[in-house]
């Protein structure tokens, strides 16, 4: 004969709470992602603030580039050596480009990556000037390939030549550093310096900088470098493209 045997009864407090290990997990996810963000913050903040304050300290303390004088249309222009040939500066309004050829330029180099209308393309042209577009993306350096073309640029030029990006800061600057430093008229902190004099460039362009005169061509910082500038960059360049 069988005997059945009955479990004993499970007491409620002794039941587990169905819900409390997706509680558990959910806290655990929201702590790290906590813990991300204020990571994030803190790499930002001593990114952004430390390049803000070094921009400033190097606009009070460098003089302005002899022949800087206000050109209507165009902001931050300014030459970039003492010889005269090459000259820097934001992107030109319509009559930023006329007033470039009534000073005598014959070409501008064009930084922007950034997609541009026919009307935008054409506006150069319009004003009399030949145009070499030498795309790089916003807050990123040249290749070798485009630091030369920009020097052969110069070189084939009778006239002045000058080279903008879109705020010509970190494009520009970047650009310029390394004109400086290839024609021996700067070394390679006296070129991140004057740079940071006209505005806050991002950290890899910086570091490109400062490598120009350690390296045979000008290469490409290394993926960590990069990686840390992308992320303390990345919202500026968010904010730029809406």
């Amino acid at each position: 004969m069988s005997v059945a045997l009955t479990p004993p009864p499970v007491h409620p407090d002794q039941r587990p709470a169905p819900s409390a290990r997706p509680l558990s997990l959910r806290r655990k996810v929201v702590r790290v992602l906590i813990g991300v963000l204020l990571g994030y913050l803190a790499l930002w903040a001593t990114g952004s603030l430390g390049i803000l304050a070094m921009s400033y300290v190097a606009r009070e303390t460098t003089s302005v580039p002899a022949g800087t004088h206000s050109v209507k249309g165009i902001h931050n222009f300014q030459p970039v050596g003492t010889d005269g040939e090459l000259w820097r500066g934001a992107a030109p309004s319509p009559a930023g480009y006329r007033a470039l050829a009534d000073l005598g330029f014959t070409t501008v180099v064009d930084l922007r990556a950034e997609k541009l209308s026919a009307a935008q393309l054409a506006l150069p042209r319009e004003a009399g000037l030949d145009v070499v577009r030498v795309p790089m993306r916003d807050g990123q350096t040249p290749t070798p390939e485009q630091v030369r073309r920009l020097l052969d640029t110069v070189s084939e030029n009778s006239g002045p030549v000058f080279v903008h990006c879109g705020a010509g800061v970190g494009r520009t600057g970047t650009m310029a550093a390394a004109y400086l430093v290839k024609t021996g008229q700067e070394d390679s902190p006296g070129a991140v310096w004057r740079n940071l004099s006209v505005g806050p460039p991002s950290i890899e362009q910086i570091y490109y900088g400062l490598m120009l005169e350690r390296e045979r061509e000008t290469a490409q910082p290394p993926l960590p470098v990069v990686a840390v500038s992308r992320v303390v960059d990345a919202p500026r360049r968010i904010w730029s493209y809406l």
